[in-house]
């Protein structure tokens, strides 16, 4: 219902054309090729990035060679998807999305530098578990194409009763 409101409040939103051609030839590249990579390579490929460098004990080298090959995987393999049938081009945009999970995570992983047991989480570079230092949450984003990493404490929603008071006055 307040969604619904919010929507007919705003009205119709602006939409790029450029972003919107972009996004649609980057959908259907895969059904333009007739062969190339399919998204079972794709997936097989990421999978073993994942298993060699973000396994159970990490270092930041480790980590960094992990990220490398993702992205090597992103440049080199991506770009040759193809697929023969809407199912199969589900699968490759899903495995794209995929690719892009992993990256975030590996992101984040070298961030965090310290173990952590709730996170079963064990840094061999940083041995030490759960320093108060490191009681907070982490951000990851991309800012003008560079991964920007940051740092929420755990609370940083402040006062909950207080918060939704606030931005939610008409509600009863």
């Amino acid at each position: 219902d307040r969604a619904a409101a919010y929507a007919r409040q705003v009205g119709k939103p602006k939409t790029s054309r450029k972003q919107i051609d972009w996004e649609k030839a980057r959908v259907y590249a895969p059904v333009k090729r007739s062969s190339g990579v399919e998204w079972r390579e794709l997936h097989a490929g990421i999978s073993r990035a994942m298993q060699y460098y973000v396994g159970e004990f990490l270092t930041d080298p480790l980590l960094k060679m992990g990220l490398g090959a993702l992205q090597k995987i992103e440049k080199e393999s991506v770009p040759l998807l193809f697929a023969m049938d809407p199912h199969k081009l589900m699968r490759s945009l899903e495995d794209t999305s995929l690719l892009t999970y992993a990256q975030i995570i590996i992101h984040a992983m070298l961030a965090r530098k310290a173990s952590s047991a709730p996170l079963n989480f064990q840094r061999i570079d940083y041995p030490t578990l759960d320093p108060p230092e490191w009681h907070h949450f982490l951000t990851v984003k991309l800012e003008n194409n560079k991964v920007k990493t940051g740092k929420l404490p755990p609370t940083f929603w402040g006062n909950m009763k207080k918060q939704y008071e606030a931005h939610n006055k008409d509600y009863k």
